[in-house]
């Protein structure tokens, strides 16, 4: 699994986002599309756990219960369970669809004039090692716990995913490239992360 040489064009920078569920990282994702808009860039979004939210649709809709496409809700419990259990049938789930997502990227950015930003919205410890192969810079999104669980009720998630599980592990051991707080308002968040965009993004 080395396939990686197509993913380093200096022009491209790439970030991964690691941070508990509910840390924002959907949102750093959002913002960044908005900053792009104003900056004359593109942004990219890979999400590592498509194979997990396909699985995770596939069970409710055997379960007679299926989810609306639109539907951000997430079942935590069953994504962790998903997580776990698939990198055990195939370690290289998660790898092998980040290799065909930057692929697809690369092939779409080819020959563009635009500034390019790749953002993985969904890093997780287990996966940073491929991740730096190709070339993205770890961002971790540190936000209180209790904050991260208020969120996740918020949006309404049908069961709550466990912040200790296996799947998320790590992230306190992780050394990013930058560290970006969420506990605070919206606005500041966005402050942060259009000055983290205006300073890598160039």
């Amino acid at each position: 699994m080395t396939r990686h040489s197509q993913l380093t064009d200096p022009r491209t920078c790439r970030l991964a986002l690691f941070g508990l569920p509910g840390s924002g990282k959907s949102t750093f994702s959002s913002l960044a599309k908005a900053w792009a808009a104003e900056n004359d860039a593109t942004v990219h979004i890979i999400t590592l756990a498509e194979p997990l939210y396909r699985a995770q649709a596939a069970v409710y809709e055997s379960a007679g219960r299926p989810m609306r496409t639109a539907e951000r809700r997430q079942d935590g419990a069953l994504l962790n369970f998903l997580g776990s259990h698939m990198r055990k049938i195939n370690p290289h789930v998660l790898e092998e669809h980040f290799l065909a997502e930057t692929a697809r990227i690369h092939a779409v950015c080819e020959g563009s004039t635009r500034r390019q930003v790749v953002i993985c919205s969904d890093a997780r410890p287990a996966d940073l090692r491929y991740l730096r192969q190709g070339g993205f810079h770890p961002v971790v999104i540190t936000v209180d716990e209790e904050v991260a669980s208020k969120r996740k009720e918020a949006r309404g998630d049908l069961t709550l995913g466990d912040a200790r599980h296996s799947t998320e592990n790590g992230v306190e051991r992780i050394h990013p490239s930058t560290l970006v707080d969420n506990s605070g308002t919206l606005q500041h968040f966005a402050a942060a992360v259009t000055a983290l965009l205006d300073s890598v993004a160039r």
